[in-house]
Parts: C-alpha cells; structure tokens; sequence
C-alpha cells in the first residue's frame, strides 16, 4: 500500500515504533546527560548483540588503541555517546537484521563506509570524528524506514531511477517528502542534535556549509568509491568532492586507503 501524503509519512517516522527492550531503555538513559559510561555498560551488557557491535567498534584502528576493549562499559567510553546513539538507535528501530529483511539490499554496506569516511575526514579537517563517525552511519535512516513501510513500492521507485538528486525527486513526487527529510524527522524525533539533523536533511538535495554537512557530502561520495554496493551513489571524481573540505588531491590517496582499511575491519558490524 503506498503512502497517502506528506503528513502520513511524515507522521508515520515521528511516531518511531521503537522496539521494547534494551534499546529502548538505552535510548533514555542517553538523554540524560549525568549518565555514566558503567550506568550504559551494565545495560548494554544484557543484550550481546549490541555490546558485541559496540566493543568491536572500540576495537577496529580508528580508535588505535594499545590494550584492546573487552567491556561494553569500556566501549562506551572509547567510541563515545554519540556513536552510542546511533548504533542504539539503529538496534531499537530494528534496523539491524539481515541485509535485505528489514532494510534495503546494500543499505548497512554503505552506511558503515560512509561513517567511516566521515570520521577520516572528520580528523583531517579538526571535526569531532566520533560526532561525524555516527551520523554517517544513520545519514539514510530515511531509506530504511520508507522500505520498511512501502518495500515493493520502493524498490520499484529505486530501480527506474539513479541515486541522490533524481531519487530524492522521485521520492517527493511519490511519497510527498525525499528520504532525507524523513531520515531528519526521525533524528528529531530520536533527539539529536540540531546540527546532526540537517546535514542528513541537505546531504543529498541542498548544499549545508556547515563543516559537518561538506563532511558527511563528502563521505557519501567516498563511500561510494570504495564500496561500490548497488546503493551507494556513483562516485565522481573524488577531488571534487573533496575540494569543498580544503583537502587537495595529495591527499586523497591516503584517505582512501585509511577509509578501505576501516570498511574492511568494521564488515559486518550493523548485520545479524
């Protein structure tokens, strides 16, 4: 069944049907800014899906650590709240299950590159690269939920139209409102901050000159270079889309190299 209007859809994300459970309970706590990593980690430790996703990120190079994470408590510590939230609150929606069940073929592929690319590029132009890292990861949470509601609907808009700009009006024309736009009304929705809401609102279909906005711009390109999954965007030259964050092509190479390491160490990790 399609959806009807703007308001439908729209009203259909702000009511978020969270999952009871440990991520429901986690997502509470976040809100609260007392809350301590061992508060979190206690939680945690009673679903080991997720504190297995959370060490293992902790553990991957990008946080370079000498000993390696073995708590979640810890976990929480190293990779920080806002990646806490994002990867709590892609378990609570159930957005976590097997490639092509809950989300769109290809979708935590590139998710999980693009949060790797932001964090790279985070760290290069002086970023909190922990802020950048979990936005990448739910930048298209918008494309998960419409494909939930609407999965043979959406695949049929996906496969007689390209990515980014033309699916995003493809979108608009079907459903009232593009992937993006629903993707930011769930980060309201879920309490993220205000930043973090409009660079997934503007990633695709208007320019945001905010740092954190040319970063996750950038990182989807990049993702796609690297990734090259069905969903990911056709990459162009990545100069170009690197020239907006100041970084010249020397240095393009290194990046690249550092966001493959990252994409092949961190495989697997929204799956299952």
């Amino acid at each position: 069944m399609a959806l009807a209007a703007t308001d439908d859809i729209l009203d259909e994300i702000t009511r978020i049907p969270v999952q009871p459970g440990v991520g429901l309970r986690l997502l509470r706590m976040l809100d609260d800014q007392r809350v301590s990593a061992e508060s979190l980690g206690k939680v945690l430790e009673r679903d080991p899906s997720l504190s297995a996703r959370l060490i293992k990120m902790a553990n991957s190079s990008f946080y370079g650590l000498a000993e390696p994470v073995i708590s979640a408590w810890r976990s929480v510590t190293v990779i920080g709240i806002a990646t806490v939230r994002s990867v709590v609150a892609a378990a609570a929606l159930d957005l976590g299950t097997a490639e092509g069940v809950s989300v769109p073929y290809g979708f935590w592929t590139h998710a999980t590159a693009t949060a790797a690319a932001a964090g790279v590029l985070a760290e290069e132009v002086g970023l909190n690269a922990g802020d950048a890292f979990s936005i990448g990861l739910l930048h298209d949470i918008g494309l998960a939920l419409v494909f939930r509601k609407v999965p043979e609907e959406f695949a049929a808009l996906t496969a007689t139209v390209g990515e980014g700009l033309e699916l995003c009006a493809a979108e608009r024309e079907r459903f009232g409102a593009d992937h993006a736009e629903i993707g930011a009304r769930a980060l309201e929705a879920l309490r993220f901050g205000q930043e973090s809401i409009n660079a997934v609102r503007w990633h695709h279909c208007r320019d945001d000159d905010t740092q954190l906005g040319l970063v996750l711009r950038a990182a989807d390109e990049l993702a796609a270079s690297v990734t090259g999954e069905p969903l990911a965007e056709s990459a162009r030259d990545l100069d170009v889309a690197l020239a907006p964050l100041n970084l010249t092509s020397m240095r393009s190479g290194a990046i690249v190299e550092r966001v493959t390491e990252l994409v092949e160490e961190l495989s697997g990790l929204m799956i299952g």
